[in-house]
């Protein structure tokens, strides 16, 4: 998203989230605005007049209104209303910024249930076992397979997740193969850290790190970016041996296995 599409869902991410902490009944609103995303991701003609930067703002939200009234509760039909008088960058980004919304009211939720915690350790477990098990990742990511029927599958193989990740799961999964579920996990994992006021840390070690280990990489981590940082450690061989750190964009890679790849690669020069 470009800046003015980023300030836009900044705000109504702030009207909203007051909303929820008032309200409550996060898990009805989030299946509300997913199938709204879904129902305008189908009828794009709907979606671009809804974000047509040629018609006024106050002739956009009345018809949203006349096409959605009485068709989702009140304050979704308000969100939407708010969302569609603002200008968007691109016509994606509508449909975008009601998936980030509806996100946010699962993990307003689990927040509430206090289960945010396990909610962000269970999708990082997610997204480690999708990598690896490649099978059953281009099952969930083939096009081919109705998306009802990859959600079903996506919800079987994961059937003792919470029920918050497990909604994560299905929207991650209806996204595919654009995003790829990898993407999206990623995605929905970092805002889960990030509502819970800290970093995501994700590490590959060729062995499990101790205790100790574990502890001073935390301290390390959060004392470079200052603020807290979450250590999920995934074990991979391949390593060889030293870590490789991913924070957000940023990769640190100290591995045995890149650093014998790179001399590698000088001796070749």
């Amino acid at each position: 998203m470009r800046s003015g599409s980023e300030a836009a869902l900044a705000a109504a991410r702030e009207r909203w989230d007051a909303l929820l902490y008032e309200r409550g009944n996060e898990a009805a609103f989030a299946t509300e605005i997913f199938d709204l995303a879904d129902t305008l991701g189908s009828s794009l003609a709907l979606a671009r007049s809804l974000t047509d930067a040629s018609r006024s703002g106050d002739d956009r939200v009345q018809l949203a209104r006349d096409v959605l009234a009485g068709k989702v509760s009140g304050e979704v039909l308000d969100l939407l209303c708010g969302l569609v008088r603002e200008h968007w960058s691109d016509d994606d980004d509508l449909l975008t910024s009601l998936e980030e919304l509806g996100i946010l009211s699962v993990l307003a939720g689990a927040q509430r249930e206090g289960r945010l915690v396990r909610v962000e350790e269970e999708l990082y477990r997610c997204m480690r076992v999708l990598r690896d098990e490649r099978d059953v990742r281009v099952v969930l990511s083939e096009p081919v397979f109705p998306k009802a029927r990859r959600v079903e599958l996506a919800q079987q193989v994961f059937a003792a997740v919470a029920p918050e990740t497990a909604t994560l799961l299905g929207r991650a999964v209806s996204y595919a193969p654009q995003p790829s579920l990898a993407q999206s996990l990623l995605r929905m994992m970092n805002q889960a850290a990030t509502r819970n006021h800290h970093l995501v840390a994700a590490v590959t070690a060729a062995a499990p790190l101790t205790t100790e280990q574990e502890e001073r990489l935390t301290r390390i981590l959060s004392a470079r970016y200052g603020q807290e940082v979450s250590v999920h450690v995934a074990v991979e061989p391949a390593v060889v041996g030293g870590l490789r750190i991913r924070v957000g964009d940023e990769v640190i890679d100290g591995s045995l296995a890149t650093r014998i790849k790179h001399v590698r690669e000088e001796i070749v020069k």
